[in-house]
């Protein structure tokens, strides 16, 4: 295989793991707008098994319900 393909290859698949990131990463901000909007667990135990900031999931809550 030549190397341009192969960075042709490369990029593509790159591309798609992008792709499954976003996707899973709009999954998790789901789970955590669920949540949060259910009080089932507090804040700060969302912040320990993501290792997001406390301000990050204000900020992922706070999208969610722009968008609602």
């Amino acid at each position: 295989m030549e190397t341009v393909e192969e960075i042709a290859a490369a990029a593509a698949e790159l591309r798609e793991a992008e792709a499954v990131v976003e996707a899973k990463r709009a999954a998790l901000y789901a789970k955590i707008v669920g949540a949060s909007r259910a009080k089932e667990i507090k804040q700060v135990e969302i912040t320990h098994v993501t290792g997001y900031s406390r301000e990050t999931i204000r900020k992922i809550v706070r999208a969610a319900e722009t968008e609602a």
